[in-house]
């Protein structure tokens, strides 16, 4: 059960810090060119050093103090990762950090806050300071970075500047520099994220079947009615709590998404739209036929379905992420099914050739943000150091730890583990090659220049790239850029509608599926849904959208 739950915890902490997908303050979306450059600088085979006097290591040691969410089951804090010791020695800056799990770091962020004693760097503190980083240095929390980040951050300055996109995405809509984000990669090229989110079904079931992986909503019916006849599942397809995951897989095979999306440049919001009401009426019948978990609002389905259901043979369908696989279920002790078998499955469409549309918007470019506070001392210093985590050397020590220890490079130029974690693996010192890779480095904080190529070394299990192969076909063009910003002022205006919008869509939405309520009141929802705001929120939104295209 340690082993097993140790694993739990590893994907758990996965999902904390990449959640933030759908909240987090400074995405962008991952460049679509006609060129077949998907928007990427080649940057990989050199950093970008400025012309200034600065190098390292430092010739007395410094200090500086870190505020960061963690989660690693083996390490306290980041201090106990073997590369900091090798950044620590590059650098000569020691880090004083204070690394709190996602259970507890909200309320110690407001305790932190009304204290006045702020450490010099806050990693990711627009996720819960109310207006982002527009409030925290307008409240005095931060300070300013415009004017600094192009004289102390040569590497990050080069690189968020090296594509028109990027730099929007990493700036205010007035222009000014309020924070530093990390920005993905992959192995040191600017690269959005591939899709590491969505559906999977049991291949084995599938195959003995004779049947094809689905495609529309008319194959998917067909399997699940499949599924629940031949193998007596409970739960055929397993979905989120309020009827929709994290993908909005399945509404949006009717054009709309769960939440605020665009039409063009226009902002709408799904739950009161056509497509949302056929989304509803889909599942409404579904529910009836019992193709859907009869409790699905009683189970957590949104990232992952449930290890007792989906290998168990209690459900045929679910949702999972690219580094769960049919291995890590048997693995960790959840079946010894010799046969059993997952295969990742596209976005459902309507129609067999549609392009399938996702909410899930991982594919961006810039990601957390880091803060400077106004306690820090050491301004210049606190960016020097951000700025060395844009290096591929730091990168490298960021993603797969120490050379020939944790990985090494072949005769090809490729990144492999080494046989030592192998080993560490093989003996049970750790569940998994990326829980051992874990105890070198940063990788799930997206620190700096985040690597998420590594990804496909230190998760060797060949299905995981696969399955991010089948979820990345699905466009994401319609869900809002994260790297919008509301002001202070409107997210004060709108808070409250907007949570309280959201509840009552959630309410309806589960009665409604569940044939509480009737659709003939269908109407009258969406005039409800109005009356509490909605046209304010989306004026708001749309402001916002409109800044962002201008910047």
């Amino acid at each position: 059960m340690k082993k097993r739950t140790r694993m739990l915890a590893m994907f758990l902490c996965f999902l904390a810090l990449c959640s933030c997908l759908e909240g987090c303050k400074a995405s962008i979306d991952q460049k679509q060119k006609t060129d077949g450059t998907d928007g990427a600088a080649d940057n990989s085979e050199e950093d970008f050093a400025g012309t200034d006097e600065w190098s390292w290591p430092l010739p007395e040691k410094k200090e500086l103090s870190i505020w960061i969410e963690w989660n690693n089951d083996y390490a306290e804090d980041p201090n106990e990762l073997f590369s900091m010791e090798v950044h620590e020695e590059n650098t000569n800056v020691h880090i004083n950090w204070t690394a709190l799990g996602s259970s507890e770091v909200k309320e110690k962020f407001g305790l932190m806050l009304a204290s006045g004693e702020y450490p010099d760097i806050i990693r990711h503190g627009d996720n819960w300071y109310s207006g982002g980083v527009i409030a925290m240095e307008q409240d005095g929390v931060t300070v300013d970075l415009t004017d600094l980040i192009p004289t102390y951050m040569p590497n990050y300055q080069t690189l968020r500047t090296s594509d028109p996109d990027v730099e929007r995405a990493t700036k205010g809509d007035d222009g000014r520099l309020l924070a530093v984000y990390s920005l993905a990669s992959d192995n040191g090229v600017l690269k959005g994220e591939h899709i590491w989110h969505g559906l999977v079904l049991r291949k084995d079931w599938l195959e003995e079947l004779e049947m094809e992986s689905p495609v529309t909503i008319e194959d998917w019916h067909k399997v699940l009615v499949a599924f629940k006849e031949h193998y007596g599942c409970e739960a055929p397809l397993m979905i989120g709590q309020n009827g929709t995951d994290a993908s909005s897989a399945f509404t949006s095979a009717y054009g709309v998404l769960s939440a605020l999306f665009l039409d063009g440049d226009t902002v709408k919001f799904g739950p009161v739209e056509e497509g949302y009401r056929q989304w509803i009426e889909l599942f409404r019948d579904w529910y009836a036929e019992g193709l859907i978990d009869p409790n699905f609002t009683a189970n957590g389905a949104g990232y992952m379905a449930p290890a007792e259901y989906i290998a168990t043979g209690r459900a045929g369908a679910g949702v999972t992420i690219y580094s769960v696989t049919a291995d890590t279920y048997k693995n960790n002790g959840y079946t010894d099914e010799e046969g059993f078998w997952l295969a990742a499955v596209p976005l459902p469409v309507l129609n067999e050739g549609d392009t399938p549309m996702t909410s899930f918007r991982t594919s961006e470019i810039v990601k957390e943000s880091l803060t400077v506070t106004s306690n820090c001392k050491d301004v210049e210093l606190a960016l020097r150091y951000l700025d060395y985590h844009f290096t591929k050397e730091s990168m490298l020590l960021n993603s797969y730890g120490i050379e020939n220890d944790s990985y090494f490079v072949d005769t090809e130029g490729n990144y492999q583990i080494s046989d030592k974690i192998k080993d560490q693996v093989a003996k049970g010192e750790y569940p998994t090659v990326n829980a051992a890779v874990g105890m070198y480095n940063l990788f799930y904080s997206a620190f700096g220049l985040y690597n998420w190529g590594a990804s496909n070394v230190t998760n060797y299990d060949s299905a995981t790239s696969a399955s991010r192969d089948v979820w990345n076909v699905a466009r994401f063009d319609r869900a809002l850029p994260a790297g919008i910003t509301l002001t202070p002022e409107e997210n004060t205006s709108i808070g409250t509608i907007y949570t309280d919008i959201n509840t009552l869509v959630q309410e309806n939405t589960i009665q409604y599926i569940t044939g509480q309520k009737s659709l003939d009141d269908w109407d009258l929802y969406v005039e409800t849904i109005h009356s509490y705001g909605l046209d304010k929120v989306l004026a708001v939104y749309q402001s916002a959208y409109d800044r962002y295209l201008a910047r």
